[in-house]
């Protein structure tokens, strides 16, 4: 069986779905029919098997999308603007404490869909039986969190690129404040905060590499034995793999891999010794230098 991964219109959600026989390139816009009714979705991966990928698959694709079917865009668009502002105007009404994010009305408009955030559990029975009544179809309230709400709105990270959360599959992986300091990163909670308030989705993509390199680096304050010399770490720099070490007015830059590990201790190869000696008897005036 050969699937696609689909993300679907005005939604973070991603589903995977049999392609149905049909050639459909990357990008493809496709009708696909899903567990929660028939709707639009961008193709972004495809052709896999399924026993190879080792994924659920929820629906198929229908049919790439015709003109016809791109007419009936602008009016779902309407119905889900229109939509939003009933429930916004009659959640007010009724002092209901959530905060309405986003609104997405299938293509078949079997179903629209009211995503909110709200710091407790609501009450909307007797709203959802209003807008039922006013939109003629079924009404779905979903609440969400403050991660996914950054998500639905989207916007752009210090980075300057687009937020990492609108390209995640639907599940958010854990993010914690350790992997903040195994990068050496300010732990300023504005700096190392997205635009949901929580840590950093991407603090997460290189913290393996971090951890790894980190492994067998001497930690800020560490001592580093250089024949009869005992030098003191004064700073590390995990993507050279570089290590700054001083012993009174010497400063010296040396690599991770001039250090030899001895039970818990950091001794410096002999030779790395040697050039130390060397530079320090050619070197008078300045008290900084790499190796």
């Amino acid at each position: 069986m050969e699937i696609s991964a689909v993300k679907l219109r005005n939604s973070y959600q991603i589903n995977y779905v049999d392609t149905n026989h049909l050639f459909v390139n990357q990008n493809a816009l496709c009708v696909v029919e899903t567990e929660h009714g028939i709707d639009i979705g961008n193709v972004f991966k495809c052709r896999k098997t399924q026993n190879e990928a080792g994924i659920e698959v929820k629906g198929k694709l229908l049919r790439l999308t015709t003109p016809d079917d791109l007419k009936q865009i602008p009016e779902i668009v309407a119905i889900e603007k229109n939509a939003f502002d009933k429930c916004r105007e009659k959640a007010k009404a009724k002092k209901l404490d959530m905060k309405l994010i986003s609104v997405k009305c299938l293509f078949d408009r079997t179903k629209i869909i009211f995503y909110f955030v709200a710091e407790n559990r609501i009450d909307f029975r007797e709203l959802v039986r209003e807008l039922a009544s006013i939109f003629r179809t079924r009404i779905e309230m979903r609440q969400i969190g403050v991660r996914d709400e950054a998500r639905l709105v989207g916007g752009y990270g210090p980075c300057g690129k687009q937020l990492c959360c609108v390209h995640q599959s639907e599940e958010f992986e854990p993010v914690s404040i350790k992997m903040a300091k195994e990068q050496n990163l300010n732990l300023n909670s504005l700096k190392i905060s997205g635009m949901c308030g929580r840590l950093l989705c991407c603090l997460g993509y290189e913290y393996k590499l971090y951890k790894e390199i980190n492994q067998d680096m001497p930690d800020p304050g560490a001592q580093i034995i250089a024949g009869d010399t005992t030098y003191v770490v004064t700073n590390v720099d995990t993507l050279k793999e570089t290590i700054r070490m001083r012993h009174k007015d010497r400063t010296v830059e040396i690599f991770k891999s001039d250090l030899e590990i001895n039970g818990k201790t950091y001794v410096l190869k002999k030779e790395i010794v040697t050039k130390i000696e060397t530079a320090e008897e050619d070197t008078h005036e300045e008290d900084t230098y790499t190796l």
